[in-house]
C-alpha cells in the first residue's frame, strides 16, 4: 500500500475531531516552512525526506542537533567541531527545535527502512 493511500486509510478511520487536528497539522507545517528563510538551511532531493540539510555540506540539521545533545556540546563547542558558524549551528537549532514533528516522523521512516533491509538496530548483547 503507498504512503498516500496507507494515510487516506487511517484518516478515515478518526473521529472527525482528529480528522480536523490532522489538517491543522498538515496547515501548520507547511506554513513553518514557507514562512522562514534560512540562511544556512537548504532543502535537497530526497524520496521521502524532507528536513533541512546545512548548505554546501551533505550533512542535515538534525545530525548537528542530535549531536550536540548526545555529546552535550554548546554551541561554540559544536560549530568548532563541525567546522561551521555559530550562526549555522544556532539556525539548525531553531529549525531542529520547530520541526520536532517532521524529524520524529523520519526517524520512523528511516528505522522502518534498516529494519526492512534486515539491518540490526539493536546492540548484540553478550554473555559474559
Amino acid at each position: 500500500m503507498k504512503t498516500e493511500q496507507l494515510l487516506l486509510k487511517k484518516w478515515r478511520n478518526l473521529t472527525p475531531h482528529k480528522q480536523q487536528e490532522v489538517l491543522d497539522f498538515i496547515d501548520s507545517l507547511e506554513s513553518q516552512s514557507s514562512q522562514t528563510e534560512w540562511q544556512h538551511l537548504e532543502q535537497r532531493p530526497h524520496s521521502w525526506r524532507k528536513q533541512l540539510y546545512l548548505k554546501g555540506r551533505r550533512l542535515r540539521a538534525s545530525i548537528v542537533w542530535t549531536d550536540m545533545i548526545v555529546n552535550e556540546m554548546t554551541q561554540e563547542e559544536a560549530a568548532d567541531n563541525w567546522d561551521l558558524p555559530l550562526e549555522a549551528i544556532k539556525e539548525s537549532l531553531e529549525y531542529c527545535q520547530t520541526h520536532q514533528e517532521l524529524l520524529k516522523q523520519e526517524a520512523l521512516i528511516e528505522r522502518r527502512h534498516l529494519e526492512e533491509r534486515g539491518i540490526p538496530l539493536e546492540p548484540k548483547i553478550t554473555s559474559g
